[in-house]
């Protein structure tokens, strides 16, 4: 058990490494040799855990969705519910280093969902993870009569979604004109719009403003 304990740990910290580097350099011009000089260790120690890049970029991607997954889990599921879309998708986009780092590598891998099936599929997992968990939010706020007449929760899922990815890829790309306060601020006048009256619009956008 220790043995494989350890070959585990070893291959997060290769993962880590993966995901510093490619941070840094970009995806394309990040090799085997890079990774290992990251480490501190011999390309031949990366090789051991990792025989090509193809295989540490597919464990790469698994461990960012995997650390995403972990952050959706740890929000306290308490209402309302307004409240708790909010802060379920505010895990989602880099509001501080670390995701900047994580969602920087994001953008580097998702070219390679068009080309690489694998990659593609766990892509498209997580997203419909992630749609799910909302749709699932949503119809419990249409249950609670929280959400607005006539919208269907699992469109209105998608298109949380596709906010969230776009604010990111903003964020990362233009932050003169989306910093993180009004990435917060968007995402709170878009949910504003699917849930009924309440709380206090302006108590919860002033909360919002607070991160």
């Amino acid at each position: 058990m220790p043995r494989t304990a350890d070959h585990d740990e070893r291959r997060i910290q290769v993962a880590e490494a993966l995901l510093r580097t490619v941070a840094r350099k970009g995806l394309a011009r990040t090799t085997l040799a890079d990774i290992a000089d990251e480490m501190g260790v011999s390309v031949g120690l990366v090789q051991r855990y990792f025989r090509s890049k193809t295989t540490l970029l597919r464990f790469g991607v698994e461990h960012l969705y995997r650390r995403g997954e972990e952050r959706l889990l740890a929000v306290d599921p308490v209402p309302p519910i307004h409240d708790l879309a909010y802060r379920l998708a505010l895990t989602l986009l880099p509001q501080d280093e670390e995701r900047r780092l994580e969602l920087t590598v994001w953008l580097e891998f998702l070219p390679a969902t068009v080309t690489d099936p694998e990659m593609a599929r766990m892509h498209g997992e997580a997203t419909r993870a992630v749609i799910d968990m909302f749709t699932r939010v949503l119809a419990a706020a249409r249950e609670r009569g929280e959400l607005a007449e006539g919208l269907d929760p699992a469109e209105e899922a998608r298109a949380l979604d596709a906010l969230i990815d776009g604010l990111t890829m903003h964020q990362l790309t233009n932050p003169d004109l989306y910093g993180d306060a009004d990435s917060r601020a968007m995402l709170r006048r878009h949910l504003d719009r699917l849930f009924t009256a309440g709380e206090d619009t302006d108590e919860r956008n002033t909360e919002g403003d607070r991160g």
